[in-house]
């Protein structure tokens, strides 16, 4: 809650220092070569101030990548999170810019005017630069606004499961588990029936025991003995793990009246 609030003001202020750089590429494109320099004059201390702010600001985005990945105990949350945070501060930091009217009119709109050439009417990459100004905080407010919605949409209460179990299976470790017991919870779940499946399995201290519920197939039921496919994460809380029945947790035909009980 501290992090947060701290490096989206050092992004802004990044984002708003960062017209010094900005100016010089869009004027190139406005006014041809020959005027890069217009309104850099205001523009002096602009560089000191961007790299004061772009070094923390970097800095601050790996502790939130850290504590979030901590905190919601994903990859995905950390690399989101820093993102958006750093995107929604940059779309600040350009707006209040465009608000100020930080950036430098063009000597003729619509036109190049050059001291050797004369005039020459602007091309598509002269008219994206010349509306910069407004379209960069768009832009990178698009960002954030695709960030957070990403954020949130997968550690929301009902994908979260479904978040955690992609997340261990794709960086945690694997290891070979069986099943010491299974119990058919008297549920059908449209026309297959359920089962509480206890298994054994090596986590990083030692033997360990978890129980998830499956629902199968009845020719797929799992049987006591049958082996399964169980994901942990090293670095997480144990006993958090992800169980995955595979061909080898059953090895007989589904009988609906010779389930485990």
């Amino acid at each position: 809650m501290v992090l947060i609030p701290v490096t989206t003001a050092l992004w802004a202020l990044a984002g708003y220092a960062s017209v010094s750089f900005l100016e010089t590429f869009r004027l190139m494109a406005i006014n041809d070569i020959d005027g890069w320099a217009d309104g850099a004059d205001s523009l002096t201390n602009e560089p000191m101030l961007f790299f004061g702010a772009l070094f923390p600001a970097s800095f601050l985005g790996f502790a939130i990548m850290w504590q979030s990945t901590s905190a919601f105990a994903t990859f995905k949350a950390g690399a989101t999170l820093s993102s958006t945070v750093a995107s929604g501060g940059v779309a600040v930091g350009l707006l209040l810019a465009w608000l100020a009217d930080r950036w430098t009119e063009p000597r003729a709109v619509g036109q190049f005017v050059s001291e050797w050439d004369g005039s020459s009417d602007w091309g598509p990459p002269a008219w994206i630069a010349y509306h910069a100004p407004w379209l960069l905080p768009v832009v990178f407010g698009g960002i954030w606004m695709t960030g957070l919605l990403r954020f949130l949409s997968s550690h929301s209460r009902r994908r979260w499961p479904e978040t955690k179990a992609a997340e261990i299976k794709e960086h945690g470790i694997r290891m070979p588990g069986t099943i010491d017991r299974v119990e058919f919870t008297h549920t059908w779940v449209m026309g297959n029936p359920q089962f509480d499946v206890t298994v054994t399995y090596v986590g990083k201290y030692g033997p360990r025991q978890a129980t998830e519920r499956f629902v199968t197939s009845v020719g797929s039921a799992p049987v006591r003995g049958g082996q399964v496919d169980v994901w942990y994460d090293p670095l997480g809380q144990e006993g958090t793990v992800l169980i995955e029945l595979t061909e080898r947790s059953s090895n007989h035909p589904g009988d609906p009246g010779l389930f485990p009980r």
